[in-house]
């Protein structure tokens, strides 16, 4: 795999999350203090080697797993570390041996949008490109 090193992450190292979008049937959200994260694409949160909640997981069982496990896992975690390797995997790193993991699986949909404060704007489109 080969990391991007033309997309600059530092705006968002430090930054806490602030809210997570909790609302039933509706798009994965992550609030920063100065930013967020749109997610429409597979996705999982790991601590250290485990996955501990993933998109399948509210597919499969919705009684069971809901975007408020994601909220109660990362709220208030700072992000320590963005990692992104292109056409592959998304990876924000939070505290507390946390990552977030994000796979642009489509050729029709856009798959996450990171969005800063400061107008940073960046989000892949259909097949996985990285635009912005």
């Amino acid at each position: 795999m080969v990391k991007s090193s033309e997309i600059d992450f530092d705006y968002f190292i430090g930054q806490a999350v602030t809210d997570v979008n909790t609302k039933e049937n509706s798009t994965f959200i992550i609030f920063f203090e100065n930013g967020r994260l749109m997610i429409e694409c597979p996705w999982r949160i790991r601590k250290n080697k485990e996955i501990v909640l993933g998109e399948t997981d509210l597919i499969s069982d919705s009684k069971k797993f809901s975007l408020k496990n994601a909220k109660n896992i990362l709220l208030s975690k700072r992000i320590l570390n963005i990692s992104f390797y292109e056409d592959l995997l998304f990876i924000i790193e939070f505290e507390d041996n946390l990552s977030l993991e994000l796979f642009h699986a489509s050729c029709y949909f856009e798959g996450w949008t990171l969005q800063g404060e400061n107008g940073l704007d960046i989000w892949t489109l259909p097949g996985g490109k990285v635009c912005y």
